[in-house]
C-alpha cells in the first residue's frame, strides 16, 4: 500500500501491526529509516511524510500543529486498525498528541500504545523557540543554541538553506501548538528520552503521567536529543517490548 503520506521503507504487508513515526523540527521521513532494519516481521513502519520536505517539497509546510493534525486524522483515519502504534519525536510528539485527540473527535481507534520522545505536551515557552521571523544569521544562531537540529545540517551551507524554510514554518507550528487541559488519554503511553537531551529533558518526562490513565513510565537513553537516531537498535527494542506487553494485557489489541 502506497500514500502521500508516509514512506514504508521495508514493505511488509502481512504485518499485523503498524507503526507510525512523526520527525521532530526540520525532520521528515528519513529519520526513521534505519529503524526498519531492527524491527520483527510483524511490524511495519510508516514513517509520516510531512508537507514541504523530502519527497513533497512543492507543497507548502505546515505552520499550525491543530491543522496538521486534522488533515493527518483525515487522511490517515479510513485505514487505522488496532493493534498499532503512534511515535512522536520533540515536534512530532506534539502533532501526535494533537492527532490523538483528532481521532477521538472522529471515534476512530486509538493505537495500542503511543510513544513520546519529549515532555511538550503541556506547550513550549515562547522564549524558548527561535523566532522564525528573525534573519537568516540570527535564526539560525538560535537554532545553534537551542540543540535540537542535527549539527552537521547546521553546518552544511547547501543543506541549510534547502532546510530553513522548513525550520521556520515547524518553529511556527511549535508556537501555535495550545494544550488545552482535558480528560487524560485512555491510551498506554511511554515517555522516552535521552540522558544528556538538553532541548527535551528526560527528567521532565515522568510529566505524562497527569496526562494519561496508562502511564508506562520513563525510559532512558544515552545520547542527546538525536537519541532516537543514534541508538535506533535500542529504541525500537523497547517499543517493540512494550507493545508486546500492552498487546498481552489487552486481548482487544491482540
Amino acid at each position: 500500500m502506497s500514500s502521500p503520506w508516509y514512506s514504508v521503507h521495508v514493505s511488509r504487508p502481512a504485518a499485523p501491526v503498524r507503526l507510525y513515526c512523526l520527525p521532530g523540527a526540520g525532520g521528515d521521513a528519513t529519520m526513521f529509516r534505519p529503524w526498519a532494519d531492527h524491527l520483527p516481521p510483524s511490524v511495519e513502519l510508516r514513517a509520516i511524510r510531512l508537507p514541504g520536505r523530502h519527497g513533497r517539497h512543492p507543497e507548502p509546510p505546515f505552520t499550525d500543529c491543530a491543522m496538521a493534525a486534522d488533515t493527518l486524522a483525515a487522511a490517515l483515519g479510513p485505514e487505522l486498525r488496532p493493534p498499532y502504534v503512534l511515535f512522536g519525536h520533540s515536534m512530532g510528539a506534539l502533532i501526535a498528541h494533537q492527532l490523538l485527540l483528532a481521532l477521538e473527535r472522529r471515534g476512530l481507534p486509538p493505537p495500542a500504545l503511543y510513544a513520546s520522545a519529549s515532555w511538550l505536551v503541556e506547550g513550549i515557552p515562547a522564549e524558548r523557540l527561535p523566532d522564525p521571523a528573525a534573519s537568516d544569521d540570527r535564526f539560525v544562531d538560535m537554532l545553534r543554541q537551542l540543540g535540537g537540529v542535527p549539527p552537521e545540517v547546521l553546518s552544511d551551507p547547501e543543506v541549510l538553506a534547502f532546510t530553513l524554510p522548513v525550520l521556520r514554518a515547524d518553529f511556527r507550528l511549535c508556537r501555535t501548538y495550545t494544550h488545552r487541559v482535558g480528560r487524560p488519554l485512555d491510551v498506554p503511553v511511554r515517555a522516552m528520552g535521552g540522558v544528556a537531551d538538553t532541548v527535551t529533558p528526560v527528567a521532565r518526562m515522568a510529566g505524562w503521567r497527569r496526562h494519561t490513565k496508562r502511564f508506562l513510565g520513563v525510559r532512558r537513553f544515552p545520547g542527546d536529543h538525536f537519541f532516537v537516531r543514534d541508538h535506533a537498535e535500542r529504541v525500537v527494542g523497547a517499543l517493540v517490548d512494550d507493545l508486546a506487553a500492552v498487546t498481552a494485557a489487552d486481548p482487544a489489541h491482540s
